[in-house]
Formats: structure tokens, sequence, C-alpha cells
């Protein structure tokens, strides 16, 4: 029988995408199965995956102090014959372990290298970091030998009924073959590159007779009444399958880059606040990051800048400067 293990990783969007290279990985290396622990937004990412018997979903009732308890005390009556294995390494998910009568694991965190790094920017701790990005360090929780980064890229197991519904939603809207999708959002509004410059790229797009799409959750959206502005519109599966469709994303850093990782779709990642350092570039092949050089930066893990300086890291990515990297992405070979 394949041994089973209890995954917990709560969230955010692109670090539960981030695992699921991961569990195959450790599927096809060690045959072992998983059941997962994730927020309800983000159940539908493990669907269908090979390496997932059971997600479980954890919803807004119990992420409060006595529904997290109850919570708990359920997963531990239930699966403790299983081996806890926590990638997400909060307060949280510290209870859990405490209380897991079975066994636990969980991954180097690189809290503390992190934030000497932050606070001081030397050499030491930036190449501990970068011996590992996040999937690696995830990896480490249950394997002595780590593997290459290209091997842990993340994987949507899409279904052929969900790609066709995007190749006709995308034929529905008059897109031709060659389509570049836009994730324009951010959820620390330090990541964001300004709508100004969103616009701007779309006319170059325009110009050169590139067609594009927009996809993401924000309010309000970039084009409100546009019918390539499909924000807030679609689920996570139904991204993926549209970024699918596309021939590269541009986005900043985000959930939406590691989920067109996720599906083989190249990606201009645009880098402002945050850097390689803290493990979250995307390791598709042909991915191309965009970043300016200055001694700032990284300002914070998440994009939190507590700087004054009006994101000027962001500004200095120009449209013209994207839409140089974006066409021999368009025009040339998919790498292998």
């Amino acid at each position: 029988m394949p041994e089973n293990h209890l995954i917990v990783r709560l969230g955010a969007f692109g670090d539960v995408m981030l695992t699921t290279g991961v569990l195959n990985y450790w599927r096809k290396t060690r045959g072992f199965r998983f059941h997962v622990v994730t927020r309800a937004g983000f159940s539908a990412i493990f669907n269908h995956h090979p390496a997932v018997d059971r997600i479980i979903s954890v919803n807004p009732e119990n992420l409060t102090a006595k529904g997290w308890w109850d919570f708990c005390r359920r997963l531990e009556r239930d699966y403790s014959s299983m081996e806890l294995v926590d990638l997400h390494g909060n307060l949280r998910t510290a209870f859990l372990r405490h209380i897991w009568t079975g066994k636990v694991r969980f991954y180097p965190k690189m809290g503390l290298y992190r934030r000497l790094y932050a606070r001081t920017g030397a050499t030491i701790f930036k190449e501990r970091l970068l011996e590992k990005n996040v999937p690696q360090r995830y990896a480490a929780a249950l394997s002595m030998k780590i593997p290459d980064r290209s091997i842990l890229t993340p994987r949507l197991y899409l279904r052929s009924n969900e790609i066709l519904g995007a190749k006709k939603r995308l034929a529905d809207l008059d897109l031709g073959n060659k389509i570049v999708c836009l994730h324009p959002y951010a959820t620390h509004q330090a990541k964001a590159w300004p709508y100004a410059k969103w616009k701007q790229l779309i006319i170059l797009l325009e110009t050169k007779g590139i067609d594009w799409i927009i996809i993401g959750r924000n309010t309000p959206s970039l084009f409100p009444e546009h019918p390539w502005d499909l924000t807030n519109q679609t689920s996570i599966r139904e991204t993926g399958a549209i970024i699918s469709r596309c021939s590269a994303l541009i986005t900043g850093d985000s959930g939406p880059m590691h989920l067109a990782s996720a599906v083989n779709t190249r990606v201009i990642g645009l880098f402002g606040p945050t850097s390689r350092e803290w493990g979250f570039y995307p390791a598709g092949p042909g991915d191309i990051i965009l970043e300016p050089d200055m001694d700032c930066r990284p300002c914070s893990l998440h994009g939190q800048s507590s700087n004054k300086c009006n994101i000027r890291c962001m500004n200095l990515l120009e449209p013209k400067q994207v839409l140089g990297a974006l066409i021999p992405v368009l025009y040339s070979p998919p790498p292998t």
C-alpha cells in the first residue's frame, strides 16, 4: 500500500500552487499519496491531481480561535495515523503540530535568513537563500536529496472539457491564435505595475496586431467595459485553462504567475520590491524576469514596502521594455 501523508498549506494562492509539483515529485519517486488541507478557495487547485486522494477544505469559520481548535482536533482524531507534513509554518499550523500524536515533518521556511537579508543585504544570507527556491524548500520536508527546481515546476491537471471550454470562450471573443494574457493586479499594491503602464502596453500590443486578454480578481478592473477584460469572471481552473491557450502571461509577482507555469505557458514577470532570494521566481523553461537594478531591492517579503518611494522600482519598468521581451517569446519555438 502507498504511504499516506496529510499535507497542510492553507494559503496564499501562489504558495499553494507551488506545492503541486512537489506532491507529484514525491508520488513519482517515493510512491506517496496525500490528503491536502487548504483554504476552500484554493481546493480546486488539487482537483484531478494524480497524487491527491482527498482535499480537506478550510472554511472561514474554521479560522476563528475556537473554530481552528475544533478543526485541528477533528483532523488529529481522523488522520493521526498519517504523517503530518506542514508546508505552511505559521502559528495555526504550529498548534496542529503540537497536538499531533503521529509523526510530524515541516519544511525549512528560512524565515530568519529572510529577515536578516532584508535588514542587512549581507551576501552570506543572500547566497543561502538562493540555494533553494520555495518548491525545493518544500521538498526538503520529505526528501534528503533535493531535485533541480525544474522538476518541481507546479502543475494544474486540466481536463479536456476545461481546455475546450477555454478555447471556445476565446474564439467567441474573436481572439486569434497568438494571445497575450495580462494580469495587472497584485494583493500588495507595491508589487503592482501602474495601470497607466498597462494601458500603454495594450496600445503597443494593438499597434503590433497582438491580441490580449485580462484575467484576475480586482475592483475595479482595468477595462470594465471591454469584452477582453475577464476580471472577476473566471474561477481558478477556468483561469488556468484560458492561460493554457495563450502564448504568454505578463504579470507581476503573483499567484497567476505560478498558474501559468503549471499549464506550460511562458511568463514575463515584472518584479520590483520582491526578488529572487525569496524563492518565488517562476521556474518554467523560457520564463523571463524584468526587474530594475536597485540597491534597495528587496525591501519586503510580500511587497508591503514601508518606504515612501512611490514604488519607484515598478515605475522604472517601461512598456517598450516589456514588449521587447515579449516579441521573441511569441515568434520563437517554445523551449523544451
